[in-house]
């Protein structure tokens, strides 16, 4: 069987569709069995690089007629035209668009991953009129597909009540931390902790600044757990801190501000992935009290590294952490304040959920993700619930 996956986000490996397109390719590459595996990727994203060299991956890149005018127009050309006409010339037998984007003809079968539909439903990740014309393109091709694969349950409810797929054109297909984040020795926590001079005990939180992940909630539940505990906690923030302040991305400065917590507060900006591992494994509670999630990777991270993990019961979140970490209403502020504050006080407590987190983390791989999503290939490719083809 011949299987072209979309390159769209191959270049940008540490954004979600980008991890998930790089692990995929990895294991296909590792384990092409008796399918061959081809990669089309977009030119004007290659820029100056040349095409990446996969073991066992024929990987092709494919131009349009905007690649030095327009990157908007080249993406769309690249979805609905020129990604087609890869597929066709090499006459594969199933193309996947893994993320939300796929073509709205097609004249074989498609396979399209649906992540999360976060700029649907969440209002403030809407966007202007460009990004709703362009979720609605999306949103038609989705329809189209021949099979859609969802990263959670809670997604694929989403896509069924939101854009009226039938449940069996829905496969779910979880995801997984990577392999390389595993719980650290002492010499590489104390290390970091160095580095980031955090001499304390302390909260961590990595996962993006966005309105939807309630960092605000953390935040004043730290303040009132701080003012409570005997010794001094810090609250550790990695990750790169927005430029300015809008209703996506509102003011934590401000938070911090009024709650007189700034001399508590340890904004670390971005870390490597090693560096994450360390920070996750030395943590006191790593705390995820996000409204809304696709899947929930940065409390499943933080797991399998041994943290105690805090996160909301809340879209997919509870569907990943599971019993591996406390589950909390997202808002409840008053909630939060007396599971961290249970949490710092008891040692035990932290070091049994470090134990159910790395349990739980065990659940989910790489290689089960790829196996499930081979099997979605072969079932789509053998007419198992086909649409009929749409030339383009």
């Amino acid at each position: 069987m011949r299987i072209a996956l979309s390159g769209m986000f191959w270049t940008e490996p540490h954004v979600g569709s980008g991890q998930y397109l790089h692990h995929l390719m990895s294991r296909f590459s590792a384990n092409p069995a008796q399918h061959r595996f081809i990669l089309i990727i977009p030119r004007y994203r290659l820029g100056k690089q040349s095409k990446p060299v996969l073991p066992q991956i024929q990987t092709v890149a494919m131009p349009t007629p905007f690649d030095r005018r327009n990157a908007n127009l080249a993406k769309l050309w690249f979805e609905h035209v020129a990604f087609g006409q890869a597929c066709r010339k090499l006459r594969v037998d199933v193309a996947h668009v893994p993320y939300f984007g796929p073509p709205r003809y097609a004249a074989m079968p498609v396979i399209a991953t649906v992540h999360d539909l976060i700029p649907i439903l969440v209002p403030e990740n809407r966007g202007g009129r460009a990004v709703q014309a362009y979720m609605r393109l999306a949103s038609a091709g989705a329809r189209r597909a021949d099979m859609i694969i969802a990263d959670s349950h809670h997604t694929k409810q989403d896509v069924v009540k939101q854009l009226g797929i039938p449940s069996q054109r829905i496969e779910v297909t979880h995801l997984a931390a990577s392999e390389a984040l595993q719980p650290q020795p002492r010499q590489a926590i104390a290390a970091v902790q160095e580095k980031f001079r955090l001499d304390v005990p302390y909260i961590f939180y990595i996962g993006g600044f966005q309105a939807h992940k309630n960092l605000a909630t953390a935040l004043r539940a730290f303040a009132r757990v701080r003012r409570s505990v005997s010794q001094r906690v810090v609250f550790a923030i990695a990750g790169r801190l927005p430029t300015a302040v809008s209703a996506l991305f509102p003011d934590i400065h401000q938070v911090i501000l009024e709650e007189g917590i700034a001399a508590d507060v340890a904004l670390l900006g971005p870390v490597s992935e090693q560096e994450k591992a360390a920070l996750l494994s030395g943590c006191a509670a790593f705390v995820f009290p996000s409204r809304y999630e696709g899947f929930g990777l940065p409390p499943l991270e933080a797991m399998q590294c041994g943290a105690p993990v805090l996160a909301s019961a809340t879209t997919s979140v509870g569907e990943v952490v599971g019993d591996g970490g406390i589950q909390l209403p997202p808002t409840d502020i008053d909630a939060w304040v007396d599971a961290l504050g249970r949490v710092l006080a008891d040692e035990q407590a932290q070091a049994a959920l470090r134990e159910r987190g790395i349990v739980r983390a065990a659940a989910f791989s790489w290689k089960q993700t790829a196996q499930q999503t081979l099997a979605v290939y072969e079932r789509v490719a053998h007419g198992s619930g086909r649409k009929a083809a749409h030339e383009i």
